[in-house]
């Protein structure tokens, strides 16, 4: 991924929660890096990453989430001078004030995002961002892989330790 010369944007931003880092969080990522020399990465505070969402109790704290989202990006051999991850404390913070953003890759599920971001840059006079959508990342049953998925599988797994637990001391 060090290859500057394929890269069209100087500056793309994305943005998500990034729980349990997937890989449709990773295909993510991994666009967003190739298309852009640096990339702004908004990860959901955790009041916001809780918002609205399934089995919030088992979300990630933001550190671990940012730290996982940087391994990651560390492992395909990205520098850390073109990684710049922020907090977010609403969705369309960053991307819809600064100018230096040219491009954002997003998900079918955070499309409406960036109509509202586009808005607001136009309210700013600020050049609207390219969106590069990315399909919904699946297995192999072609059911969509989401983070949900897998905190509400551990979800599961700790019930079933409880009740066999509780089954023992009965025992």
């Amino acid at each position: 991924m060090s290859k500057a010369k394929n890269r069209h944007f100087k500056y793309g931003c994305l943005g998500g929660t990034f729980d349990r880092l997937h890989g449709g969080h990773k295909l993510l990522l991994e666009v967003a890096f190739r298309l852009s020399e640096k990339v702004l990465i908004g990860i959901t505070s955790d009041k916001l990453a809780r918002r609205g969402k399934e089995v919030p109790e088992l979300i990630y704290p933001f550190d671990k989430r940012a730290s996982d989202v940087r391994d990651y990006l560390h492992s395909l051999g990205v520098v850390d001078d073109r990684i710049d991850i922020r907090e977010l404390s609403k969705a369309t913070q960053y991307a819809d004030k600064n100018p230096e953003l040219e491009v954002i890759v997003l998900s079918p599920e955070t499309y409406g995002k960036l109509l509202e971001i586009n808005d607001l840059r136009r309210e700013k006079d600020i050049k609207e961002l390219i969106a590069i959508a990315i399909p919904y990342y699946r297995d192999e049953s072609g059911k969509i892989v989401s983070s949900k998925t897998f905190r509400e599988l551990e979800l599961q797994l700790k019930r079933q330790i409880k009740m066999k637990n509780d089954d023992a001391e009965l025992s």
